[in-house]
């Protein structure tokens, strides 16, 4: 009695607004008005700090509260963006909204499209940030201002942009003192041999290369577009590519070297360790060999992968190699060429190095390096690499050989001991 009175009493007192009237239905919550440009452009900079400050804090559902959850399959990836950057030694993360002009206010109806940088950095592994450009699209949707994509498909393709492994794979991170490996859901299972073999690969090319700091980053994934697009070969002949990492797209200042191995050699436990003190050496030899011919680049490096064997052993191996080759008309190769016979390339270029180190000491292929770096820059205007006679010239005021006949006496060392 005492309920319903009081019911009877406050719809009374509601009639007015028609809250109880007979046959009355619940009215909604009116739409949203649109935003103005002006007022969608702030609280898309709102958005991105609340990006920024969800990331940093470990904030799965304020971050992915940023994202149109209608797009189910950008809504997907930026879940596994959110998980892997949680699960990464990440530091310095950074989402700068670019005040460049470049934005358009008014696009494909009333979306809002915005430059953003996004900065992080390896903790431990790296000692520069690395900033890449995102290009955020924001829309309102149900009286919310929510992000919808955040690449631009065009740009990617003219500008020849490559994935991180963060952006195309759950990742399984694993680390080992210096040594960061990244993994997927795939290549998970072999991440324990890998991580082994890194760490003994690392140690002989710390003995075989000075200087290095012993820090590398690796990626052993099953999506191959991050190795295809560095690679000049096709990209199931390609064991690994080690590769060059910029502050920022276009800039010269490098904030590390890292690797990316094809799986299908990382997993065979005969070639991996080759493999992986290859490009270790690539990594630790970061861009002292820039200047040098493509033979002794790629040669120093076959080279360090034998190091730990003794002279003769590395000699056996040389002439075991060279005898499934033409050796009829041997020429050491540079620039793309050298990829295009790429086994007798390698194996040549291998010899050529090796025979080198046997005949004068491990600290040759670096100052053959230093001093094609010398050559080159002594040229500040000529553009491209040095020519045939240029190489020749620093060869024989270093080692007094010019190409030929280095090819020939490292042919006649490896085949005949002599």
């Amino acid at each position: 009695m005492w309920l319903m009175s009081r019911v009877i009493i406050v719809c009374l007192l509601l009639l007015g607004t028609g809250a109880c009237s007979a046959g009355a239905r619940p009215s909604g919550p009116a739409p949203a008005e649109p935003l103005s440009a002006g007022e969608l452009r702030l609280a898309a900079s709102a958005l991105v700090e609340r990006r920024e400050d969800a990331l940093r804090e470990g904030d799965r559902e304020a971050f992915m509260s940023t994202v149109d959850e209608d797009e189910l399959q950008f809504t997907a990836t930026q879940a596994r963006l959110f998980d892997n950057l949680a699960a990464m030694p990440v530091d310095g993360l950074r989402l700068d909204l670019v005040q460049d002009g470049a934005a358009h206010d008014e696009a494909d109806g009333g979306e809002l499209h915005l430059p953003v940088d996004f900065t992080i950095r390896l903790d431990g592994f790296e000692t520069r940030s690395v900033t890449r450009r995102l290009l955020y699209t924001i829309r309102q949707a149900d009286g919310e201002v929510v992000l919808v994509d955040d690449r631009d498909a065009a740009a990617d393709r003219r500008t020849g942009w490559l994935p991180d492994p963060w952006d195309v794979a759950h990742l399984v991170v694993r680390e080992s003192g210096p040594i960061l490996g990244f993994f997927d859901e795939e290549t998970a299972p072999y991440a324990t041999a890998v991580m082994s073999d890194l760490r003994a690969s690392q140690e002989t090319v710390l003995a075989a290369v000075p200087g290095w700091s012993g820090r590398v980053v690796a990626y052993d994934i099953s999506d191959l577009t991050a190795l295809e697009g560095r690679t000049p070969m096709d990209v199931q002949e390609t064991g690994g590519v080690a590769y060059a990492v910029p502050v920022r797209p276009g800039s010269s200042r490098i904030a590390a070297y890292r690797f990316i191995v094809n799986p299908a050699v990382a997993h065979n436990g005969l070639q991996r360790e080759f493999l992986l003190r290859h490009e270790l050496a690539h990594v630790a030899l970061a861009s002292r060999d820039d200047q040098s011919p493509r033979w002794l680049t790629e040669g120093a490096a076959e080279y360090v992968s034998r190091s730990h064997y003794s002279a003769a052993q590395q000699r056996r191996m040389a002439a075991y190699v060279l005898s499934f080759l033409d050796t009829s008309a041997p020429a050491l190769a540079d620039s793309a060429e050298f990829y295009v016979d790429a086994e007798a390339n390698y194996a040549l270029a291998a010899a050529a190095c090796t025979y080198l180190v046997a005949t004068r000491g491990p600290q040759v292929l670096w100052r053959l390096m230093d001093a094609f770096t010398a050559e080159r820059s002594s040229r500040p205007r000529r553009a491209g690499t040095l020519s045939a006679a240029q190489i020749d010239a620093v060869l024989v005021r270093e080692i007094g050989l010019d190409e030929r006949e280095l090819v020939g006496a490292a042919l006649t060392w490896a085949i005949t001991g002599g």
